[in-house]
């Protein structure tokens, strides 16, 4: 069955937020990460997707690598995804480097499409009912990231 889909940014205009973090210890990002996403989003288990973990110790400079994924569905139509990817390097000896967090959340709803009837009609829907249902979720989801955000900086020591 075709489906009718809707993927709205979260940090709409810009789809994704970055931190920068230069200092001690950088690659310690990749241990916090997985639990401060579980706990602030509210993610099971079974909606948490470890995508990529990477290291290249081949050299003094230790290059790391981490994508996360998490799930959080609202309603039959509607579901949330936060999605964080840290790059960074660290020299092996004295622990000092930077690391680079992205997040990017954001929404998607999908319509069951048969033919032009349905969706013209989820069309009007949308328009008319759900689309005060879908910004008060963005509304609570932006309120998540944003707190996200503020633990990952308080965890990193920035300011």
């Amino acid at each position: 069955m075709p489906k009718l889909q809707i993927l709205t940014d979260v940090f709409s205009p810009h789809y994704v937020k970055t931190l920068r973090y230069e200092g001690d210890h950088p690659s310690r990002t990749l241990k916090f990460m997985p639990n401060l996403m579980r706990s602030i989003f509210r993610v099971t288990s079974t909606n948490f997707y470890e995508d990529e973990i990477k290291w290249d110790r081949s050299s003094e400079i230790i290059e790391f690598y981490g994508q996360w994924r998490g799930k959080y569905t609202h309603d039959a139509r509607t579901t949330f995804w936060i999605k964080v990817k840290v790059i960074g390097k660290q020299n092996s000896k004295d622990k000092k480097g930077y690391v680079t967090v992205y997040i990017h959340p954001y929404l998607v709803t999908k319509f069951d499409n048969n033919n032009f009837l349905d969706k013209a009609l989820y069309f009007s829907y949308t328009r008319l009912f759900y689309k005060a249902q879908r910004r008060k979720y963005i509304e609570k989801q932006l309120y998540l990231s944003n707190r996200f955000e503020q633990e990952l900086k308080k965890e990193l020591g920035i300011r």
